[in-house]
């Protein structure tokens, strides 16, 4: 019983003096270190896309055309759309992968329906993962 006892005090005393050694450790680093840390940090928080795979469904000079299509492919299929238009053309495009095979597994699929869909690079947002 009194070991017992011994160990609880011997263990609480531990405790106590590594509690207390925790909360005075200041760490100096040199400006430059700061600087570097600093522009590390900054540099990072302004990179909001990553190079990734989606599916492009199709690829069309005419908005109707996209935007029935882009109906259609809500209908049947569940992954995120989005359009774009880059002159003179409107590029409807599905998913947001990081891994290409992902890609091809969902390209499969669609293929079925949409027969002239392929998978093409694209910048995907982090807020799309």
């Amino acid at each position: 019983m009194e070991k017992t006892i011994l160990n609880g005090l011997v263990l609480s005393i531990l405790f106590i003096t590594v509690a207390k050694s925790q909360s005075a450790i200041i760490v100096n680093e040199e400006p430059k270190v700061s600087s570097l840390m600093n522009q590390y940090i900054k540099i990072n928080k302004s990179i909001t896309h990553i190079s990734g795979w989606r599916v492009t469904v199709i690829t069309t000079s005419d908005r109707r055309v996209m935007e029935q299509t882009k109906s259609e492919f809500q209908r049947n299929f569940n992954f995120p759309i989005k359009w774009e238009y880059k002159e003179p053309y409107y590029h409807l495009k599905a998913g947001a992968f990081l891994n290409k095979n992902d890609a091809l597994f969902a390209l499969e699929s669609i293929k079925k329906k949409f027969s002239s869909s392929f998978i093409s690079l694209d910048k995907i947002a982090y807020s799309e993962l």
